[in-house]
């Protein structure tokens, strides 16, 4: 191929080399990417051992890949390219209708869910207070109306079936697939940019819950609501599809429920605390998301004026952040650990020196099959 101006596009492909390098230097770099919500790479530390086995060369490709002047334009132009080119997903993302943005279905690989449900079997089988077990399902199983025509079938209502088939009748099941795929209008259980379930979604748990231990759940309209606009989830930031509008986040509020709160992170003795269960410093923040229960740590403490003097221990990952303020109507005191976190001691012996008179299982689905952490049960 011949141009007609040669030395002019040798002058512009030299200016675009010459521009994006000055811009990489000159331009200020950033350490966390909001779009994406994750810490971009740091100076790579130059060392003989590094460079004996190649870790410094690949600390640099990550390094200027993070920081190469117009990251996020060139990833949205790249995800918007690859959407118009008919892929179904997006860096594992689905886009659907309606900017729905679903994560990808689960690998079909059930060894980690088989180890996992086996785990908690076990342990609730050597408990002598009832254990109840919420397994959520992934938005694309559930929102099934704004799925693009093609995509790849979601196996949770299969792999739901083995997990309760499992657990046998070691502990109290709560069908959540069940409950949220006979909601009216399922598209408010979860958010449409993030794969977490919603105020409505986790509200609609609780009283699954209340139902399987035949007691009254609090009504809706105990609850004050305030709308949160403007938050951009976990499945916008993997995307790369920038113009995806925003959710809003619903806080719901009794105004007669009273709690304190302690956050542990490690194994730390000394934990945070703060009047209620509603960190609002994070709204004013790119991540919205740790409003409920200042997000992951060890284990979140609450204290209550609930009527009631019983003890709850959540094991859980982040679907229970939600789920807390409506958990806190029923128990005097919860405690919350998540196991990818707590490492002081295995759960079973935790309970010998706090114990509680229900224990509550709260997961993922995906975090049921793919997270490895549960040995730490007994």
């Amino acid at each position: 191929m011949q141009f007609r101006h040669p030395r002019a596009v040798a002058l512009l492909f030299a200016g675009v080399l010459i521009g994006t390098q000055a811009a990489f230097w000159l331009l200020p770099h950033q350490s966390f990417s909001e779009n994406e919500k994750r810490v971009l790479a740091q100076p790579p530390t130059v060392s003989a051992e590094g460079i004996a086995d190649g870790s410094v060369f690949q600390d640099v490709e990550k390094y200027l890949s993070d920081h190469f002047p117009g990251r996020d334009e060139w990833v949205g132009a790249n995800a918007y390219l690859e959407q118009a080119e008919g892929r179904g997903a997006v860096r594992s993302i689905v886009s659907g209708a309606d900017g729905w943005l679903f994560p990808a279905p689960l690998p079909d690989d059930r060894q980690i869910l088989q180890d996992n449900m086996q785990a908690i079997t076990a342990f609730a089988q050597a408990q002598s207070v009832p254990v109840y077990l919420m397994a959520v399902p992934t938005s694309g199983a559930v929102v099934e109306d704004k799925l693009p025509a093609l995509h790849l079938a979601y196996p949770d209502a299969d792999m739901l079936e083995q997990a309760r088939r499992i657990a046998g009748d070691s502990l109290h099941w709560l069908d959540v697939m069940g409950d949220f795929c006979g909601a009216e209008d399922a598209q408010t259980l979860y958010y449409r940019t993030d794969h977490h379930w919603t105020t409505e979604g986790a509200y609609r748990a609780y009283r699954l819950l209340m139902r399987e231990k035949r007691e009254s759940s609090v009504m809706r309209d105990a609850f004050s609501v305030e709308r949160v606009p403007d938050f951009y989830g976990t499945s916008y930031s993997k995307s790369g599809l920038w113009l995806t509008p925003p959710d809003e986040i619903e806080l719901w509020t009794n105004p007669d429920l009273r709690a304190i709160t302690r956050v542990y992170d490690g194994n730390s003795q000394e934990p945070v605390v703060q009047e209620g269960m509603l960190f609002r410093e994070y709204l004013s923040e790119a991540d919205k998301y740790p409003v409920f229960l200042s997000g992951n740590h060890a284990r979140i403490h609450i204290e209550t004026n609930a009527d009631t003097d019983k003890r709850l221990l959540v094991v859980k990952d982040s679907y229970a952040h939600a789920l807390a303020p409506f958990l806190a109507e029923e128990y005097r005191t919860i405690d919350l650990i998540d196991l990818r976190y707590f490492k002081r001691q295995t759960i079973s012996d935790w309970l010998k020196e706090h114990p509680a008179d229900e224990i509550l299982f709260v997961y993922g689905l995906s975090s049921l099959a793919g997270d490895k952490n549960l040995q730490w049960l007994a």
